[in-house]
């Protein structure tokens, strides 16, 4: 068997390591126990999620290129070893300070050097379907808190909330450390693509493999960079205060606020998925033309509408959120080349962390200046409308570079 078709095994294996890493979206469990245990403010424990964030989105751009000096399989190892070493030491949690120190930024290194190198090695897997490969990965990674939240909401009850650090870290090295030997490196002339010439593709492959000094030259890597950050706000922003949104504007309780929010993290997953898929087949800017409008419809929409309504666009904007992540990697790969995805992706991946601090804080600075989230919601379909004049300007640009290798050929 080629390792075209081993592929799939590796894909699975990457996507079950991803589950594993994806504690992040988990967070809002463990706040309001160690809120209560330790007596700690809300705007000082949140503070832990925020340096994860940003520890793990700014990590890879420093640590990003010794997976190619080191492999992929003894990059995963290292990052696994310092993810669940984090998660043990959390355990031990006596003063916020140390908190932080742990879980937010030996944590945080932990997934810097599993999910955006897995994201990457996926992608590789599949140069020929990298809309597919990166959205079944992000879904894998989003999706995470499906299981691990209500997880962690029970051992949480049964032993305390720090002890729920140690039982995940075993449940993750049962499953991460095996299944870590089934990864395989990408033969470095690997191409499906080429065999498939006939296939109308809308998405521009670069024919040239750029380094990471090359794509930093290029003003097209801040245009997408740009465009990334303005879409992933949105559903960092409505993942960080769905619950006191639901519960302030729907006047929901908590328990129903939980109940939607389960159902949100759903359609984030779902997005992942759907949106990585199709942009294979209808093309990565046009998806992200669908997504920018979706949003921005959705956020006005959340200014004038209640009920049902009201649930409605928080789900579609999570939706679209989920499509926005995975639309990174591929989106690096057409632009930038394959052959130094794993490194070049940690640079574009940075607009992660910078929606992860301009959502939520957006929404919290709004909610203090106004008492509610309406110039939250206006300030992100303006952004949106911005987004979506970028995205436009990507599309033209394309359709130039594809003029140019054809008449070239």
């Amino acid at each position: 068997m080629d390792f075209k078709q081993k592929r799939w095994k590796y894909l699975a294996a990457a996507m079950l390591m991803a589950l594993c890493s994806g504690i992040g979206y988990t967070w809002s469990v463990f706040q309001k126990p160690l809120m209560e245990d330790f007596n700690w403010a809300l705007k000082t424990i949140s503070l832990t999620f925020t340096i994860q964030i940003l520890v793990s989105t700014l990590a890879p751009v420093f640590l990003g290129r010794y997976q190619k000096v080191l492999g992929v399989k003894k990059y995963l190892w290292i990052g696994i070893g310092i993810y669940l070493t984090g998660l043990v030491a959390t355990m031990f949690t006596s003063s916020i300070g140390y908190l932080y120190i742990m879980y937010g930024i030996v944590v945080g290194i932990g997934i810097s050097m599993l999910y955006p190198s897995l994201m990457a090695y996926s992608t590789s897997l599949f140069p020929d379907k990298t809309g597919m490969a990166s959205g079944m990965l992000a879904c894998a990674y989003g999706g995470g808190s499906i299981i691990w939240a209500p997880l962690a909401a029970y051992f949480t009850k049964q032993y305390g909330v720090l002890y729920v650090f140690g039982i995940l870290a075993v449940i993750f090295a049962v499953v991460m450390i095996p299944t870590s030997f089934l990864i395989r490196s990408v033969p470095e002339h690997f191409n499906p693509q080429a065999e498939k010439k006939s296939k109308k593709n809308l998405n521009v492959v670069s024919v040239k493999d750029y380094t990471w000094k090359e794509m930093l030259r290029t003003g097209r890597f801040y245009i997408i960079l740009t465009a990334l950050t303005l879409g992933a706000t949105s559903g960092l922003m409505i993942t960080g205060h769905a619950s006191s949104m639901l519960q302030e504007i729907q006047k929901m309780t908590a328990e129903q606020a939980a109940l939607l929010i389960g159902f949100i993290s759903i359609s984030n997953a779902l997005g992942r998925l759907t949106f990585g898929f199709v942009s294979d087949r209808l093309g990565r800017y046009n998806i992200m033309l669908l997504l920018f409008s979706v949003i921005g419809c959705s956020m006005v929409l959340l200014t004038k509408s209640e009920g049902m309504v009201f649930d409605g666009a928080l789900l579609a904007i999570s939706a679209c959120y989920g499509g926005f992540t995975s639309m990174f990697s591929p989106i690096c790969a057409d632009n930038f080349g394959i052959k130094n995805l794993s490194f070049n992706y940690a640079f574009l991946y940075v607009a992660y962390g910078i929606a992860g601090v301009i959502g939520p804080q957006l929404a919290a600075w709004t909610k203090t200046v106004s008492g509610g989230y309406n110039l939250a919601f206006i300030a992100v379909a303006v952004m949106s409308a911005v987004g979506f004049g970028l995205t436009f300007l990507l599309k033209i640009m394309a359709s130039g570079r594809y003029t140019a290798i054809v008449r070239s050929k």
